[in-house]
């Protein structure tokens, strides 16, 4: 039998985020004149960058730890105690949530920054994503 093995996850996805959003407007990110605009909003993607990066780096090891502490149960290596009302995560579950959380915020704020820096550097928009909506229905009441 043979296993595909599957993708891993982006470590760095902050940094795949913003590479991915700058290259969208023919941009990449550079060093800019201090105290202007483009210098202070390309200083701010570096910061949320390296900060989506950690969030990100922390929760797959968190995620690891949880997929670790399951296996054991589905494998019945887990030790249970009796009497006991601990949550098998614990507070790993909260922690996960909220680990995700903090990154989806940090993504949208990526895409908030680097279409700003992109504005400010005068690159072109990109084009409308397809609507997944159905378009209205004409001559209908």
């Amino acid at each position: 039998m043979s296993e595909t093995a599957e993708p891993r996850p982006v470590v760095a996805l902050g940094t795949k985020t913003v590479r991915d959003a700058l290259a969208a407007r023919g941009l990449v990110l550079r060093s800019h004149q201090p105290g202007t605009a483009l210098a202070t909003v390309a200083d701010l993607i570096r910061e949320t960058t390296d900060n989506v990066d950690e969030v990100q780096q922390t929760l797959l090891q968190r995620a690891d730890m949880a997929i670790s502490q399951l296996q054991s149960v589905t494998q019945g290596r887990d030790r249970y105690r009796l009497g006991s009302t601990d949550g098998l995560l614990q507070s790993l579950g909260s922690e996960i949530d909220a680990l995700v959380a903090r990154r989806g915020e940090g993504i949208q704020l990526l895409r908030l920054l680097t279409n700003s820096y992109a504005d400010l550097n005068g690159a072109p928009k990109p084009p409308p994503a397809p609507s997944r909506l159905p378009s209205p229905r004409r001559g209908g009441r």
